[in-house]
């Protein structure tokens, strides 16, 4: 039977990261997981009507990875190596400008959907999320993204769907290269201190949010020391 998701691959250790944090994440946050569940439940279906194919990730496998978040603009101070697997994440879509098409793009559909389309008809990767504030772009997600997709989702891996770890998109990003097996994960555009905030949102809440994120980054960081040494995860 062919293979639906990823999940047997995921690394226990990285999961387990995760799904510690993600109950006291839903708390401090006011978010329903039952919502979260209905998210993953509509992607994974949509996924499956549209007769979508999981994409083929083993050119990627233990490539060294360089991600690249909203908080810097100015990519000409980042030597991006041709081996380097280059992942876009969220809202940095808007900001990337370098010719080389991402491998991959982490989102949640929010953020520039012309551009992610375009990146996405264009071959590259996305890692579409499901979670419960993002439940009316998700029934178009296939739209916005008609290229190749990977579903994924913050609750255990259904049907298509697959929980690699992490919460928000710049550090589900940093789970998704620990998945692949990259040495070393160079993070650039990452101010968990001073993070980017969309206009009309909540700059507490986007604090709030960094504040996981920066403590799932570091978790895993520790995680992967015995593994991949001390420079691991980079900043940039």
């Amino acid at each position: 039977m062919e293979k639906n998701n990823f999940s047997d691959s995921v690394d226990p250790a990285a999961r387990r990261i995760s799904d510690e944090l993600y109950p006291r994440i839903l708390d401090d946050l006011g978010l329903d997981r039952y919502l979260d569940l209905l998210s993953s439940t509509l992607l994974n279906t949509e996924f499956h009507v549209l007769r979508r194919k999981i994409p083929d990730l083993s050119r990627y496998i233990g490539r060294d990875s360089i991600i690249i978040g909203p908080a810097e603009s100015d990519l000409s101070r980042v030597k991006i190596n041709d081996a380097d697997i280059v992942i876009v994440s969220g809202s940095a879509v808007s900001t990337y400008t370098e010719k080389r098409l991402p491998d991959f793009v982490v989102t949640d559909l929010d953020g520039d959907l012309t551009k992610l389309t375009q990146y996405s008809r264009n071959g590259a990767i996305c890692l579409v999320h499901a979670h419960g504030d993002n439940i009316e772009k998700i029934m178009h997600a296939f739209d916005l993204c008609p290229g190749p997709v990977i579903p994924t989702c913050q609750v255990e891996s259904l049907g298509y769907t697959t929980n690699f770890g992490g919460f928000t998109d710049g550090d589900r990003s940093v789970f998704f290269a620990h998945f692949l097996g990259s040495r070393k994960i160079k993070l650039f555009g990452f101010d968990f201190n001073n993070p980017v905030v969309k206009a009309g949102a909540d700059l507490e809440v986007k604090k709030r949010k960094m504040k996981w994120a920066r403590a799932l980054v570091s978790d895993l960081y520790q995680a992967r020391l015995n593994s991949y040494g001390k420079e691991n995860i980079i900043y940039l």
